[in-house]
């Protein structure tokens, strides 16, 4: 379902597509600290799309003249924070020359690293970033796996149960479950266990053989 309310499209969805030079907004942030995004938009003369959790602004030039101007001038009195709140991110392209397939298929875009309420993909189709809320991993275990599932999940399990079996004995009674690969991290969670775990994937290097 798309509606189109105050020059933004309302999009029911939980990825967005992002394309060209972009700016993604964090909708809590903007809640915080000005208000509706309605009326956000309405007062900076703004335009884009939107699924409630995320708010994207695409031009079609690089570097981000207009978008920058927008955060770091209109913008700058709100407080906005760049990673905290917003992020400045590029399509990457899928095909290069000749027809030849990119190595950043199925991994995330670069440059949102910092962005931790960012998830990102790239796939053939393009590239699509949603709102990463992993205060109930195992839902958004489900749903990360049902809408963009990620290739050797059983394969970092198996790692990861091999890497504790070694240094952390006593947390596999509480059956750790691999939830994401994120960058250079693999994150998990514990049953019984507040929060999300994580660990660089090149320590569970020793036990690949």
């Amino acid at each position: 379902m798309e509606k189109s309310i105050a020059n933004i499209n309302y999009l029911d969805r939980e990825s967005l597509k992002v394309e060209f030079s972009y700016l993604i907004f964090n909708i809590e942030s903007i809640n915080k600290k000005f208000g509706s995004l309605t009326q956000f938009v309405i007062r900076h003369k703004l335009w884009g799309e939107t699924n409630g959790k995320l708010y994207v602004l695409h031009e079609m030039v690089q570097p981000h003249v207009r978008l920058s101007k927008l955060v770091y001038s209109t913008l700058k009195h709100l407080g906005f924070k760049e990673y905290k709140d917003f992020v400045f991110g590029y399509e990457q392209l899928t095909t290069g020359v000749h027809g030849s397939h990119s190595t950043l298929i199925n991994k995330e875009i670069p440059g949102l690293k910092k962005a931790n309420w960012l998830g990102s993909i790239i796939t053939h189709e393009g590239n699509f970033v949603w709102h990463r809320n992993i205060d109930d991993w195992k839902a958004y275990l489900d749903w990360r796996q049902e809408a963009y599932p990620q290739r050797y999940m059983d394969y970092y399990q198996m790692l990861l149960i091999k890497y504790l079996e070694k240094h952390n004995p006593e947390k596999l009674i509480f059956n750790p479950i691999v939830i994401e690969l994120r960058y250079e991290k693999l994150l998990f969670g514990m049953r019984k266990h507040c929060g999300v775990l994580h660990i660089n994937k090149e320590r569970l290097g020793a036990f690949r053989n």
